[in-house]
């Protein structure tokens, strides 16, 4: 059986280490353990950033989650299924009604909506589909569509980040990502093993951090024969399994704040991700799943209108991930973003629901994101052959944004680990150092621009002060959509201050990025222009 098979098709027992047959032989964990702690020293020398990936599992409908209130034709062809009062976004756009926590942190500038992600040549399938935003697959034209990557494009990001795993040698003491659910899945495929381990659910959580093991059941009566054997044994079985203890530790190291919903499956989960994050576990990445967003019927309708209690569920969850980890003084090094394989038709079908479509929303949150609305409204009059919609940015372009100015990874090694270049959006208040460096290079540095705000009119302009060490540099402007506006600098710079003026001519008033990258280093300021 290949790998990718035995990934897809494992049962996570309770927590599987993601080695080759998910199984370590329990006398080389204990010899590790004793050893060096060079791995551990590796993992610190990295950004100290956390990812955090939702799975919208099942394609959710963008069109009724960031909801186009003032086109005539979203109500047209959703009829029934239409959004009637959205909470505002802007003078265009609203929230889903459920979704007041996204609204509240959307407000707060936490929240950033990046318009129509897709894909070329999209695939229907939720199997294919998965597969490709799991794997990075390029599908920029027909030929590619047939490609099948048998890694994921996080798993080749950790691959380049630690070599040789799961050598002792480079292995981490604590997990390199962390997924909860059954699976470990394709997305954190390595070249050649898992890069990730899987909890089965909450409730086999709670059974690793009191102490059981991870069948769970009565702890054994160790008075009797039997009993010492059995406790033998599951000692073993949790020995085997190199990660169980660091997890329980770092769960049992804090306690989560009382900000969550009950029945909340979402919030069950982030829940846990939060209580690792402040316990001190050193993972980078942790990924779950929201199921239930296939709603080919009766999406919208009944007592509990299925996608309300998705929404309201999912964005409920977030924010009081966010509002535990303030609390727990966690939250500035944590990001989350939602996925999801596709959005559904535009058109509302005959049972009151939508199929499959393509392009839809994705959402970045924390507070080193910079908020907003990113990319054009869905053109509901310019549709595909099919009449679904057109996708403005590519998911790798996110992918890329994630990896060189989240994760500090690079130009040339994310194109790599993603086969290809891609632009990327400004989406976070500052970039990192590539992971692997020890800190800001001397001499670079990026002041705030002055004035600030500045003017538009014919003699309005702005100054730029930047430091660099010597060597290529690039400074843009870009505007809160992500699309560069102007280039200021783009070559080779003498070491020491250097400033810039940028007059902003016609461009209409508003909030404006600019970048600047050199020495392997990148940082993002705001400025502002007035009419």
């Amino acid at each position: 059986m290949k790998r990718r098979d035995f990934v897809k098709n494992s049962i996570a027992a309770g927590v599987v280490a993601s080695t080759v047959g998910g199984m370590f032989d329990p006398f080389a964990v204990k010899a590790y353990a004793n050893g060096p702690s060079l791995a551990r020293a590796a993992m610190r020398s990295g950004t100290g950033r956390v990812l955090v990936v939702v799975q919208l599992d099942g394609g959710n409908d963008g069109l009724n989650t960031v909801v186009p209130k003032e086109d005539s034709l979203y109500h047209n062809l959703r009829g029934s299924l239409a959004i009637q009062n959205p909470l505002p976004i802007n003078d265009t756009l609203g929230w889903h009604p459920a979704m007041g926590g996204f609204r509240r942190m959307y407000d707060d500038g936490q929240l950033a909506v990046v318009q129509n992600v897709g894909y070329p040549n999209p695939n229907r399938s939720h199997f294919r589909s998965t597969d490709i935003w799991f794997t990075g697959s390029n599908n920029t034209n027909p030929a590619d569509a047939n490609t099948h990557l048998e890694d994921g494009w996080l798993g080749r990001f950790l691959d380049d980040q630690f070599p040789g795993y799961p050598d002792p040698a480079v292995t981490p003491e604590h997990p390199l990502a962390i997924e909860i659910g059954t699976t470990t899945s394709l997305m954190m495929q390595g070249s050649e093993v898992g890069m990730s381990m899987a909890i089965y659910d909450p409730e086999t959580f709670y059974r690793i951090i009191s102490g059981t093991d991870i069948s769970g059941g009565d702890p054994p009566d160790t008075s009797t024969p039997a009993g010492l054997e059995l406790e033998y044994i599951r000692n073993i079985a949790l020995e085997a399994n190199q990660y169980a203890r660091p997890v329980r530790d770092a769960a049992n190291a804090v306690s989560n704040n009382d900000v969550y919903p009950t029945g909340n499956d979402v919030a069950e989960r982030l829940k846990i991700v939060a209580r690792l994050i402040a316990g001190g576990l050193e993972t980078p990445i942790y990924v779950i799943t929201q199921k239930g967003y296939d709603t080919h019927a009766q999406q919208d309708s009944g007592s509990t209108p299925r996608h309300t209690q998705l929404l309201g569920n999912l964005s409920n969850a977030i924010t009081s991930f966010f509002d535990d980890l303030k609390a727990l003084g966690e939250e500035q090094r944590v990001m989350l973003m939602t996925i999801s394989e596709f959005g559904r038709r535009v058109e509302a079908n005959g049972t009151a629901g939508t199929d499959h479509g393509t392009a839809a929303p994705m959402f970045f949150v924390g507070p080193e994101v910079y908020g907003g609305v990113y990319g054009d409204n869905p053109d509901l009059a310019d549709l595909d052959r099919f009449s679904d919609l057109k996708h403005q940015y590519d998911f790798k372009q996110m992918y890329a944004s994630v990896l060189q100015q989240w994760f500090g990874v690079n130009p040339s090694k994310s194109s790599l680990i993603l086969k290809g270049e891609w632009e990327t959006l400004p989406l976070f208040v500052q970039a990192p150092v590539s992971v692997g460096g020890s800190g800001v290079p001397a001499g670079f540095t990026l002041e705030q621009n002055y004035p600030n705000p500045f003017s538009r009119s014919a003699h309005g302009a702005t100054h730029i002060r930047f430091g660099t060490p010597g060597g290529p540099t690039r400074l843009q402007v870009y505007n809160i959509q992500g699309k560069l506006v102007k280039t200021l600098v783009d070559g080779s710079m003498p070491p020491g201050m250097h400033e810039v003026r940028f007059a902003p001519g016609n461009l209409p008033g508003g909030t404006y990025l600019y970048r600047l990258e050199s020495a392997r280093a990148v940082e993002t300021r705001s400025m502002v222009v007035v009419k």
